[in-house]
């Protein structure tokens, strides 16, 4: 289970069959958590994620300022 959770509980969550990859990660990050952000320095606009490999990519990071998220 791939989990995004907020303080009121998880909002987003996929079941997958295997590892998770980089690809997966980034395609779970825009489909099921950057619909539920805002722009910093709104609410839902702080994306905090363990120190997992996957995490680190460039594309993640750049999803995540084009949102206007830190």
């Amino acid at each position: 289970i791939l989990p995004a959770i907020m303080l009121d509980g998880i909002i987003a969550y996929d079941i997958i069959e295997g590892p998770v990859d980089g690809e997966r990660f980034l395609q779970f990050l825009k489909e099921h958590v950057m619909p539920f952000t805002t722009p910093y320095p709104g609410p839902c606009s702080v994306i905090i994620m363990d120190n997992c490999r996957i995490h680190h990519g460039e594309a993640v990071r750049a999803l995540i300022e084009d949102m206007h998220c830190k």
